[in-house]
């Protein structure tokens, strides 16, 4: 595991194919795991825990970022193993209790792969366990560890994001991503809405940008220091992409 700052570690083994990272928050209340990886990772998850001198029953929730595969995929062993509680956006909801409702956008691309994930869902590796969270938030909720949760939808209808003011961290899950040092916007072919997933970013650099320092993402490196003016980048980098469109 890596630590990325003081109580935010990074689950850096999963063996998804996709570079998709699990995050364990480490309180007063034992550990809490954002996002789950793919499929058949739940016991490299309970090992990141347990590297924390805690047990399963240590866990005192699942955050669930958003309902994609790649973040969804060990949800019901874990909350199998642990018992403790799953929590995601009100309207995320049906994407954890009905994985297969989850496509990819309607562009040509998209419209072409949708069999392909039907195909995929055969496999025991890529398919993920329907589960009803044990509670949902709606934006501007504040959670006992000491985060705030922000709706960033485009990328699913419900997928939120986490800021720590306190210690100035965004767990940003698939809102955006970080690349080769290089913020972005989700990927188009998995983003039905693009033009809200722009949206989101313009939330999080103006509404949050003065508060977030360190930002991790799904998919990427994390950004240690100048988040807030890294976000502001990539939304100047848009609306100049919007304009000479």
């Amino acid at each position: 595991m890596q630590e990325i700052v003081p109580d935010l570690w990074d689950v850096d083994e999963i063996e998804s194919g996709v570079g998709v990272h699990v995050y364990l928050w480490r309180w007063a209340k034992g550990v809490t795991i954002i996002d789950t990886g793919t499929p058949g990772n739940a016991e490299k998850i309970l090992a990141g825990v347990a590297q924390l001198g805690l047990q399963p029953s240590d866990v005192a929730r699942i955050i669930v970022t958003h309902g994609d595969a790649d973040h969804t995929g060990s949800l019901k062993a874990l909350k199998r193993a642990t018992g403790a509680p799953v929590i995601c956006h009100t309207v995320e909801k049906e994407f954890l209790e009905h994985p297969d409702r989850r496509k990819p956008a309607k562009t040509p691309l998209g419209l072409l792969m949708r069999p392909l994930f039907a195909v995929a869902t055969l496999f025991p590796q890529f398919r993920v366990e329907p589960l009803a969270p044990d509670r949902t938030h709606v934006d501007g909720d504040k959670l006992p560890e000491g985060f705030t949760i922000i709706h960033t939808p485009g990328h699913t209808p419900g997928h939120i994001s986490l800021l720590h003011p306190e210690r100035r961290i965004l767990i940003a899950g698939d809102a955006i991503h970080n690349r080769g040092g290089k913020l972005g916007a989700p990927l188009p072919l998995f983003t039905p809405d693009m033009e809200n997933a722009h949206r989101s970013i313009w939330k999080l650099a103006k509404k949050y940008g003065e508060e977030i320092d360190t930002i991790v993402c799904g998919h990427g490196e994390p950004i240690f220091s100048g988040g807030g003016a890294k976000l502001q980048g990539l939304v100047d980098t848009i609306f100049e992409a919007e304009a000479k469109a």
